[in-house]
């Protein structure tokens, strides 16, 4: 939770530097390969980790990332990074980039769904589901599409913190349950 408290800060700052800055876009296209690099990359991961490591060995570190990137690089991404740098911070970047992209979407008033099924969708289902799904949210959906042939039947949306269970499984639970409550 404090993990999540920290980088919460950090990113909502990025982002509301970036939006005031006309950026957003190109801190959305920049952040995550950076954030993937820092996680995926254990040897990377370990050098910003360590305390003995001088801040301006690390600032040039990612400003060789950075310069890997090409044409997403950039400045106000790399001044951020910097300051997390400077703060000793740098264990928490992909979830601050996490917290980034959500506050992103919440910007955008989009909102993803995970959407578990037995089989793949077509796209007329998976249209239909976003505008259900779009109409009960008020806002735009992103589907994240998972085939579980264990499902068997139905569908499983996951759309924040709220479960939508149409799965046949569920449905064969809940009449279980009617059928043990009735009194013979």
């Amino acid at each position: 939770m404090l993990q999540r408290n920290i980088a919460s800060r950090y990113a909502t700052a990025l982002f509301l530097a970036a939006r005031d800055n006309g950026q957003l876009e190109a801190v959305e296209t920049a952040f995550p390969p950076i954030a993937a690099a820092v996680r995926d990359d254990a040897d990377l991961n370990r050098f910003l980790a360590h305390p003995a490591i001088a801040p301006e060995e690390k600032k040039k570190v990612l400003q060789q990332l950075m310069a890997s990137l090409k044409d997403k690089a950039n400045e106000m991404l790399f001044d951020y990074l910097c300051l997390v740098v400077d703060k000793q911070r740098e264990e928490y970047i992909p979830l601050m980039c996490e917290v980034f992209l959500e506050r992103l979407m919440e910007h955008r008033s989009q909102v993803t769904a995970r959407v578990e099924t037995p089989y793949a969708l077509t796209e007329d289902l998976k249209q239909g589901l976003r505008d259900k799904l779009g109409k009960v949210t008020g806002k735009t959906i992103l589907l994240e599409e998972v085939v579980k042939p264990e499902l068997m039947g139905g569908v499983l949306v996951r759309l924040g913190d709220r479960v939508i269970d149409g799965t046949v499984m569920h449905r064969l639970d809940q009449m279980k349950e009617t059928l043990k409550a009735v009194k013979v």
